[in-house]
């Protein structure tokens, strides 16, 4: 109990620091007594808290190594002052979140200590930024006004084992449930979007933004790896078009040959010959090199009327397919 020498109601720094072995039992440090505050700070260890498939409320603890506490986005988590509290039973605390932790985007719980509490105090917070959120143990945490009480109450706090449960009673909405696994999946993602976008319109909500933003993130990234398929699948179509491309012209111009050889065979490229040397007055030209040059000449005036018809076959052979 605080004696006579502390006035009744709020206590000043000076008071604070005074009995700062009274209200404390572990952690305090008197530089922190402020005006009329003390400033606890963030301890290390956190504790995230979610519902569990049966809708009942989980706490999984968290103690990192380099003693920073990461929050993702729509999450809720449960931290814990480093001081630990020793009220008197006529000291009453009023315990204030500061300003900082609202600015970076937490929703904070303002909170009381009872006469009589013993540990750490404990303070939710929900991330409704679209960030990951991370403080750093020590960090400035809440500010705690302390009261003295004319007299002792009747009935005290019993300690940190004495916090009472949630008369708040969680569960999942089975019928909900049901509906939603009966409709077509089209309808389902039709329902879901028009209900986004209503809440984003009416209520403004910071979740929905944070749901909106990942599913443009989770899009962009299907559609940044589609397009990359794409364009992997175009350059192999692309590469093989080239390659089916040279190796009909190779075929093209292989039976283009193959038909000037034999017509050289069947004695028509002699005719040719004969036909050209009987031209003018000289009957004494030589003909061997002009009979090689009817023979390219017949391959290559040729060549593009096979690449045609291997090119007309291939096609209709894939129309069937």
């Amino acid at each position: 109990m605080l004696d006579e020498s502390y006035p009744v109601g709020m206590l000043t720094d000076t008071d604070i620091k005074k009995a700062l072995h009274v209200l404390f039992s572990k952690h305090a440090d008197a530089v922190r007594a402020k005006y009329s505050t003390y400033e606890i700070v963030l301890d290390k260890g956190f504790q995230v808290i979610q519902y569990s498939n049966a809708g009942e409320v989980e706490r999984l603890d968290r103690s990192p190594d380099n003693g920073i506490i990461a929050v993702a986005p729509g999450e809720t988590v449960l931290v814990f002052s480093k001081e630990y509290f020793s009220l008197p039973h006529n000291v009453y605390a009023r315990v204030n979140t500061v300003g900082q932790i609202f600015l970076a985007g937490f929703s904070a719980e303002n909170t009381y200590v009872d006469p009589g509490f013993q540990g750490q105090i404990s303070i939710t917070l929900i991330n409704n930024s679209s960030r990951v959120l991370s403080m750093e143990q020590g960090a400035p945490l809440a500010r705690v006004e302390f009261i003295k009480l004319s007299k002792k109450p009747e009935k005290t706090h019993s300690g940190r084992a004495g916090v009472r449960k949630s008369k708040v009673v969680p569960s999942i909405d089975s019928s909900s449930a049901d509906t939603y696994k009966a409709l077509d999946l089209l309808v389902l993602l039709k329902q879901i979007e028009t209900s986004i976008s209503v809440e984003a319109i009416q209520k403004k909500s910071i979740r929905t933004d944070i749901a909106l933003t990942r599913a443009y993130i989770k899009l962009a990234e299907e559609v940044s790896t589609s397009r990359q398929q794409i364009r992997i699948h175009d350059e192999t179509f692309n590469l093989q078009d080239k390659l089916l491309k040279r190796s009909q012209r190779l075929a093209a111009f292989a039976l283009a040959t193959a038909v000037a050889l034999w017509l050289d065979k069947l004695g028509f490229t002699q005719w040719v010959v004969q036909s050209i040397t009987t031209i003018g007055s000289d009957n004494t030209k030589p003909t061997y090199w002009l009979n090689i040059v009817v023979n390219i000449t017949c391959s290559v005036a040729a060549t593009p009327i096979f690449s045609f018809l291997l090119g007309s076959y291939q096609n209709a052979r894939t129309k069937k397919k």
